[in-house]
């Protein structure tokens, strides 16, 4: 029975090894190879990813581009009726296989909680990236939550207290950027506190 929990014990080592050195090859970041926070979302968002380039597109490491960007970010806004400077802002990255230290996956960093409630599959394809993040925003929205609350649930979810502590550059992107809304874009009556 020992010898049973030791090979467990030592294949969950392995692949949270694995997950780790696969997220460190996407961005790079040394972070990932330590930090065992958000191991789900980012094995989740590795799944995908994997899914991906075996199935669809094999390795495409090249920026889309940004007419395209704008022409789906357009598409998007207007199929769900979603503000298009605030889906806009919330497209941080123009590499299709873009991925977070927190799971955040492709040009909007979707998270993995608000990918797997949209009505999409492949988080890591340009269009389905955005489209999600779309309806993700249509949703919030419709629950009257406000557009730079939507912003910072948006990229922090509901791992708070974990992203403050473990992950705090999306911590503050979240807020930079819900900060930015508010000044740039916002209705002034529509105000949130965001510390």
């Amino acid at each position: 029975m020992q010898k049973i929990y030791f090979k467990m014990l030592i294949s969950s080592i392995l692949v949270f090894l694995i997950i780790n050195v696969a997220s460190f090859f996407v961005d790079f970041n040394k972070a990932q190879l330590v930090n065992p926070s958000f191991f789900n979302e980012r094995m989740t968002a590795l799944y995908y990813l994997g899914r991906t380039i075996i199935f669809d597109t094999g390795i495409n490491p090249d920026l889309t581009d940004e007419e395209d960007i704008s022409l789906l970010v357009i598409k998007a806004s207007e199929k769900y009726t979603v503000d298009k400077d605030l889906l806009e802002l919330l497209v941080s990255s123009k590499k299709e296989y873009s991925m977070t230290l927190t799971g955040g996956m492709g040009l909007t960093t979707i998270s993995t909680e608000n990918f797997l409630r949209s009505s999409f599959t492949n988080p890591y394809n340009a269009e389905e990236n955005i489209m999600a993040a779309a309806e993700t925003i249509s949703s919030m929205q419709s629950k009257g939550i406000s557009n730079e609350e939507i912003i910072f649930n948006f990229i922090v979810g509901n791992n708070i207290d974990n992203i403050k502590i473990f992950a705090k550059s999306e911590y503050d992107r979240a807020i930079n950027l819900a900060n930015t809304y508010r000044t740039t874009v916002a209705n002034t009556n529509n105000n949130i506190y965001v510390k």
